[in-house]
């Protein structure tokens, strides 16, 4: 049996980008190059105090900017996010 209809294909939906915000590309790259860790017990990030990372996360930025910034809006996302983690967990003290 035959359908007069046309077959409509169906192409994949377009992949969303990773990150939709500034802000989430930071936290994403400071915990990519292991600046900040999260807590295990209660999930909360939290400053891992290691140069190097923070150096790697921060040369990452200025290499890889989240699309549509600038290299320098990227890092100051970076310096935004560290400055609004400390290195211990609210609730763990």
């Amino acid at each position: 049996m035959r359908t007069s209809a046309k077959r409509v294909e169906l192409l994949p939906p377009e992949p969303r980008p990773a990150y939709r915000t500034l802000e989430g590309w930071a936290l994403g790259t400071l915990i990519e190059h292991g600046a900040v860790r999260e807590c295990e017990h209660h999930g909360h990030m939290r400053d891992r105090a290691d140069p190097e990372a923070w150096n790697h996360a921060r040369q990452h930025a200025r290499e890889n900017p989240f699309p549509g910034t600038s290299a320098e809006a990227s890092i100051s996302a970076l310096y935004e996010i560290m400055r609004s983690i400390g290195d211990t967990c609210p609730e763990c003290d």
